[in-house]
């Protein structure tokens, strides 16, 4: 939600139980924090620093959004963590086709889990959008072509 007053500006932000407040007239946060304080239970934890697994980093030229750790998390989980790094999300020349009858089938469960995972990053990594969208249309039936393209994906990632 978005509350403006003159030429000030408060953003509330509400998850389940958190909440986020910022804005650019720092008198009408704290009296817009006092309200909300005088009707519910608040706890102050400071600058934000993590949101839903998302890492915030704060500069003088604004926020930055980052999943590093997440990153990591994924390439550990599916032993990738020292795998090459690599340019581009998927190679000019995988040719991402439904399963051919005789193709190699692949863990499909894993698959899943591994495209759930990059879905969630695409928060902060725009630039795989396409290569995740293009991967999930195989998900009911992933072969080993399609496995390798996940597995490429997750070398753009160079961490």
């Amino acid at each position: 939600m978005v509350l403006s007053r003159h030429r000030g500006l408060v953003y509330f932000l509400v998850y389940v139980d958190d909440i986020i407040l910022t804005g650019n007239d720092v008198a009408w946060l704290n009296c817009f924090v006092d309200t909300l304080s005088a009707c519910f239970a608040l706890k102050d934890l400071g600058s934000l620093h993590h949101l839903l697994g998302i890492e915030v980093i704060q500069s003088s030229t604004g926020l930055f959004l980052t999943q590093s750790q997440y990153i990591t998390d994924i390439l550990v989980r599916f032993k990738m963590d020292g795998a090459k790094v690599v340019s581009t999300s998927l190679a000019a020349s995988d040719k991402l086709l439904p399963a051919p009858s005789g193709s190699t089938p692949v863990d499909v469960i894993q698959f899943r889990r591994l495209l759930g995972l990059l879905q969630y990053l695409v928060i902060t990594r725009p630039d795989i959008s396409y290569a995740v969208n293009r991967l999930s249309q195989f998900m009911h039936s992933p072969t080993e072509l399609h496995w390798q393209a996940a597995k490429r994906l997750n070398g753009c990632f160079g961490i």
